[in-house]
């Protein structure tokens, strides 16, 4: 499983995609998603360049865990 962006919208929100281990996206989230979350933080130092792209201009934070 990995995540992807989707797209951002007009108003700078950004939407990620669950991509499932057969290539098929299955669900979209916003990037404070629990589960979004969770595997940020497991892959942090590995992951997609688009997601580290949104980390590195701040547009998207890996928060604590609870």
């Amino acid at each position: 499983m990995s995540y992807s962006v989707l797209h951002t919208e007009d108003n700078g929100v950004t939407l990620y995609k669950k991509i499932d281990d057969d290539g098929l996206s299955r669900m979209s989230c916003f990037g404070h998603h629990p589960p979004f979350q969770d595997w940020l933080r497991a892959n942090k130092d590995n992951l997609p360049s688009d997601i580290q792209a949104k980390i590195d201009d701040g547009t998207l934070t890996i928060q604590e865990a609870d």
